[in-house]
């Protein structure tokens, strides 16, 4: 005869269900890193050393996911924007973000996909990821204002550098892992007013709906 099923009998499953869950979601998080937000769930479920089932079971989609895994970081990207704010020389808060902003994106490819772009099983995150953008402009602003910053420089043309040099940092690394940091370094200096306070003028410019096509198309790419 069976036994009464006694309340503590589900526990364990619970705690099995559970111990899944967070390896799906730390998982998912060196996944999207190494490979942006584009990677599968049968990638991550792979990683994870689960069903691609049981990741559907905890997550009914990919967004739910990506929200989960990364919401953190892009926490940590706003606190630094707010970190920049507080500095006293504008300066040197808007380059402190700008370097740390890319160092951080080069470590988490996912991160700089959700960073710089929405849609595409993201909108989870639009809410946190749209105090990046205006923040960036907060910080420009201020470096604008007290004349340390060119005139002509926008929001926009921070997005497209740390693209690109967060894609450089991915092509060299197998060769130098290290070698974006001389570009970050060229590229800051170049955002700098020239010591007679002339800027020289730039070719084009890039609107914010231009910036944001091209984000979008960069991150979705294969890879």
């Amino acid at each position: 005869m069976n036994a009464t099923p006694q309340p503590g009998d589900e526990r364990p499953l619970r705690r099995d269900a559970e111990r899944n869950r967070q390896r799906i979601i730390d998982a998912a998080r060196e996944v999207f890193a190494a490979q942006g937000v584009s990677a599968g769930l049968n990638d991550i479920a792979h990683h994870a050393g689960v069903g691609v089932g049981t990741v559907y079971r905890r997550f009914p989609d990919k967004e739910v996911l990506v929200k989960v895994a990364l919401q953190e970081h892009l926490a940590s990207l706003v606190a630094l924007i707010d970190e920049g704010l507080a500095a006293a020389d504008p300066w040197d808060g808007f380059t402190h973000v700008v370097r740390r902003a890319v160092e951080m994106n080069v470590a988490d490819r996912g991160l700089r996909d959700v960073a710089f772009s929405s849609g595409g099983g993201r909108r989870q995150v639009d809410a946190v990821r749209d105090g990046i953008v205006p923040g960036m402009g907060q910080l420009l602003r201020r470096a604008q204002q007290n004349g340390s910053a060119r005139p002509d420089i926008t929001v926009t043309d921070l997005i497209m550098l740390m693209l690109m040099l967060t894609e450089f940092a991915q092509r060299s690394a197998p060769v130098k892992p290290e070698a974006y940091r001389r570009y970050l370094d060229l590229a800051i200096g170049s955002l700098h007013t020239r010591p007679d306070g002339v800027a020289t003028d730039l070719a084009v410019t890039v609107s914010t709906d231009e910036a944001r096509a091209i984000a979008e198309g960069w991150s979705q790419r294969g890879r």
